[in-house]
Parts: structure tokens; sequence; C-alpha cells
């Protein structure tokens, strides 16, 4: 691209080509991206399944309970839709990827019912300190 191209503008173009996912988990995806890097000790390329595991971790800290269903309300059920959804970024050049990375790396990396169901914990912090 010899010029610079509005990231919005980018996501209008992927989402008229591919409808699946809206607006809304895309630009989830992107923060988790950023969120996911700077828990890491330096700053790297991250994998499918960091990224997968970071995007749980976001999920939860934003959504709580309720984070299931977030994404079920997006069409994200597993986790190889976050998958598809990088690397809609990748071809139009939001995100980058290395030649290891493979979308197959978003497979199955976590079930969603035990992630955001099973093992959710709620945390009650007493005012007696």
């Amino acid at each position: 691209m010899s010029e610079e191209q509005d990231p919005q503008e980018i996501l209008d173009r992927i989402l008229e080509n591919d409808g699946r996912y809206p607006r809304r988990a895309y630009l989830f995806v992107l923060e988790a991206v950023s969120y996911t890097v700077e828990k890491l000790s330096e700053r790297r390329h991250i994998s499918g399944k960091e990224l997968s595991m970071g995007i749980r971790d976001l999920a939860l800290e934003r959504f709580g309970i309720a984070a299931k269903l977030v994404f079920e309300e997006w069409n994200l059920t597993r986790t190889r839709h976050f998958g598809d959804i990088v690397f809609n970024l990748v071809n139009e050049g939001l995100l980058r990827k290395t030649e290891e990375d493979d979308i197959e790396d978003f497979d199955e990396v976590f079930d969603f019912t035990t992630a955001f169901e099973t093992e959710f914990r709620i945390t009650v912090e007493s005012k007696d300190g």
C-alpha cells in the first residue's frame, strides 16, 4: 500500500467480504493483541495460542460471567473463530504474521464452556479488610 489507509475503512472492507463476526469482535481482538503483548516480560510476536489465552483473560476481566454470552452474540463459539478474525486482519494488513503462524494454531485452544462457566470464579472482597 502506497498510502496509509484508515483502519475503520479496512474493517468496513473486511465486514463487507466476511460478515460472520461483527465489528465489535474485530475491535475486541485488536485490543486483546495489545493486552496480551503488554502482559509479556518483553515485547515480541505472540502465537495463536497465546493470543487465544489473552482474549480469554481480557474477556473474563471485561465481561466476567457474561463473557460466553457476549462471544455467542458475536458468533464466537470456538477459539478457531479468533483465528478467522486474526487472519482476516492479517490479510488486510492490520496485523502481521510470521511464516510459522497458521490458522490451525487457534484450533481448540480451550473450550468455551469450561473457560467461561466451569472454571469461572467470583471473588468477593471483604469490607473488614
